[in-house]
């Protein structure tokens, strides 16, 4: 096969230029919120959730365009609950937000990637009990990302110290 000199490859090369660092969400609300996203380390991307913002809907925005394999969610919550600006993700709420939650890592799943995404989230209380494992596992399910929780933010590796 042989081309022409004025053809181009160009339709032939997907250069992929989704950002792909790390990204860590935190829920304006929590106490301490500015402090956290001041430690978090420079190689990582911080987003603020705001009191009025669906917090669900903005993450999935924000990873839509992104290549993200591990994001960070700081919020306040009670065991199988946690607190997202205005929304409030739940086994109850779940259903509602689960086709965008399922597009978070979909990149990488469709991809078949050798990493597994990983979703890091400190939100207080949140896998405590019944109502906490079935959140978490759940929402492992809907991702297809590994799931760690806690309720200790310095237990985090995102930050710089």
């Amino acid at each position: 096969m042989s081309f022409l000199p004025s053809q181009s490859f160009n339709n032939l090369v997907t250069v992929n230029t989704k950002d792909s660092r790390t990204i860590v969400f935190i829920d304006s609300s929590i106490a301490n919120g500015d402090g956290i996203a001041q430690k978090v380390a420079v190689e990582a991307r911080v987003i603020m959730i705001g009191s009025e913002d669906d917090g669900v809907k903005e993450i999935s925005k924000i990873l839509a365009d992104s290549n993200c394999l591990e994001i960070h969610i700081f919020s306040s919550g009670f065991p199988g609950c946690i607190y997202l600006g205005n929304s409030k993700l739940s086994c109850h709420t779940l259903a509602n937000y689960s086709l965008e939650i399922g597009k978070w890592f979909i990149t990488h799943n469709s991809l078949h990637s050798v990493k597994l995404p990983r979703l890091f989230i400190y939100g207080w209380d949140l896998a405590i009990g019944d109502a906490g494992e079935e959140l978490i596992d759940k929402l492992s399910l809907i991702t297809g990302a590994k799931i760690s929780t806690s309720n200790n933010i310095v237990e985090s590796n995102i930050f710089s110290y």
